[in-house]
C-alpha cells in the first residue's frame, strides 16, 4: 500500500501534492464522554489547528441551561507545520438531556483570506438515559398508557378488517401501476453534476457558485453509497473515513481516494479561498469525478452509460 501513494505521488507531481495537503486552518470540538453521571460536568474540548501566516479566533460551546466554565488552555504549540490551541470547557447543571452548539470560529490569513468554521452541535446527557427534561423535554418518552377496554379494540380491528378488504377488493378491480423505478445514486450524481455544468457554461454559475454544488454532488453521492454523512463533515473527516473504512463499503484504491480528495480539496479552496477556477481547473475535476464514479458503481449495472 505505502509504495502504491509513493508511486502514485510521484505521477501526480505538485498538483497531487498541494491536493492532499491539509486545510490551512480548522477548528475540531470533541467531547469526552455525551453521558455522564449527575453532578459531573461536560468536558467540551475547543481545538483550533492553523498553518503558519493564519490566526483563528475559536467561539465557545454552549447549551442552553447550562453554566461553562474554563478549566485549562494550552498552546498554541507546533506540530509539524501547523499551530495547535487547545481550550478545555466543564458545562454544568441539572439532569436532563442538553444540544451542545459552538458559536461559529474565524480564521484570518494572508491577503486578506477568511474562512468560517461552524462545528456541528452536539448531543449529551446528563444524569439521565436518553433525552429527558432542560431544553430537550419535547424528546421526554410519553408515559405508558392504561389498558384501552377490549371492546373498542375488537370493534376497531373488525373495522380496519373491513376496511383492508375493501381496499384489496378494489384494487382487483382496477390495474395499479407500479412505483417508478428509483434512480441508482451513480446515474443520480452524474445527471446532477452534469445539470451543474450546463449551469456553469449558461453563465447562471461564478465558478465559486459551480464550486459549491460539484463539492454538494461529491459528498452526497459519497453519502448515498456509504450510508455515513458526508454532506455535514468536512473534507478531512470524508477522507479520513475513506481511509479506515471506506474499503469495505465502496471500492476505492489509492489513485481514486486521491482523485476524491483533489475534488474537494479543490472546492474548498475555490469556495473560501478563491483559488483556482477556469476550464482547465474544471476539466480536470470532471475528469476526476466521472473515475470516482467508475470506480464505485455497481458492476451489474455498468453497462448504463453515465454520459
Amino acid at each position: 500500500m505505502r509504495w502504491l501513494l509513493l508511486c502514485a505521488l510521484g505521477c501526480g507531481g505538485d498538483s497531487v501534492l498541494s491536493a492532499l495537503a491539509p486545510p490551512v486552518a480548522e477548528v475540531v470540538v470533541r467531547v469526552a464522554d455525551k453521558q455522564v453521571a449527575e453532578s459531573e460536568p461536560i468536558v467540551v474540548e475547543v481545538e483550533a489547528i492553523y498553518a503558519a501566516g493564519w490566526e483563528v479566533e475559536a467561539g465557545q460551546p454552549s447549551a442552553e441551561g447550562l453554566e461553562l466554565s474554563l478549566l485549562d488552555q494550552e498552546g498554541p504549540v507546533l506540530t509539524g507545520e501547523r499551530h495547535r490551541v487547545r481550550w478545555r470547557y466543564a458545562l454544568s447543571g441539572p439532569p436532563g438531556s442538553y444540544v451542545i452548539a459552538t458559536a461559529p470560529s474565524q480564521g484570518m490569513g494572508p491577503g486578506d483570506q477568511t474562512r468560517t468554521f461552524e462545528p456541528s452541535p452536539i448531543f449529551v446527557d446528563i444524569g439521565v438515559d436518553g433525552p429527558s427534561g432542560g431544553p430537550m423535554s419535547d424528546f421526554e418518552l410519553s408515559p405508558v398508557p392504561e389498558a384501552p377496554p377490549w371492546g373498542w379494540i375488537a370493534a376497531g380491528a373488525a373495522a380496519a378488517l373491513a376496511l383492508v378488504a375493501l381496499v384489496v377488493w378494489r384494487m382487483r378491480k382496477s390495474k395499479v401501476l407500479p412505483p417508478p423505478p428509483l434512480i441508482p445514486p451513480h446515474i443520480r450524481a452524474v445527471q446532477d453534476w452534469d445539470a451543474a455544468f450546463l449551469l456553469g457554461r449558461q453563465g447562471e454559475l461564478d465558478d465559486s457558485g459551480l464550486a459549491l454544488e460539484l463539492s454538494r454532488v461529491l459528498r452526497a453521492y459519497l453519502e448515498a453509497i456509504c450510508a455515513w454523512p458526508a454532506t455535514a463533515r468536512t473534507t478531512r473527516e470524508i477522507m479520513d473515513f475513506l481511509e479506515r473504512e471506506g474499503a469495505g463499503l465502496v471500492h476505492l484504491d489509492v489513485a481514486d481516494r486521491m482523485r476524491t480528495a483533489r475534488i474537494l480539496d479543490a472546492t474548498d479552496r475555490l469556495k473560501f479561498a478563491r483559488e483556482g477556477g477556469g476550464k482547465t481547473f474544471f476539466d480536470a475535476l470532471d475528469d476526476d469525478f466521472h473515475a470516482v464514479i467508475a470506480a464505485t458503481r455497481p458492476s451489474d449495472l455498468s453497462e448504463v452509460p453515465l454520459d
